[in-house]
């Protein structure tokens, strides 16, 4: 006889049974952090835009040509799932932007 999987009851906690979930919070905060630190270590904005420009292509190759290849050089993921792990790249990328920008407005008001 085969065990039923147990179910998942809503609680404090249940948004991190879904690995979807997870592994965007994972891309976001990857993309974010990076921007994030380079600003910290006193980066100019130049530095910061090759900064963004080469990771992003960097995120890019990594979902559209290495994920999508086959399971022994890959992982074969489908075209969605490369998608959605690149927005979510460029959406914490977006936002570290939006904060590094904003820290720099409110130092010079």
């Amino acid at each position: 006889m085969i065990p039923k999987r147990a179910e998942i009851k809503p609680g404090p906690f249940a948004w991190m049974s879904s690995s979807q979930y997870l592994a965007q919070i994972g891309h976001f905060l990857g993309a974010y952090s990076l921007l994030l630190s380079t600003c910290f270590l006193g980066a100019s904005f130049l530095v910061l835009g090759i900064m963004t420009a080469a990771f992003i292509a960097l995120a890019a190759w990594k979902e559209f040509v290495f994920d999508l290849a086959a399971p022994p050089k890959g992982e074969g993921d489908t075209f969605a799932d490369s998608a959605m792990d690149f927005g979510f790249y460029c959406l914490g990328a977006l936002v570290a932007w939006g904060v590094i920008l904003g820290a720099f407005y409110m130092k010079l008001a």
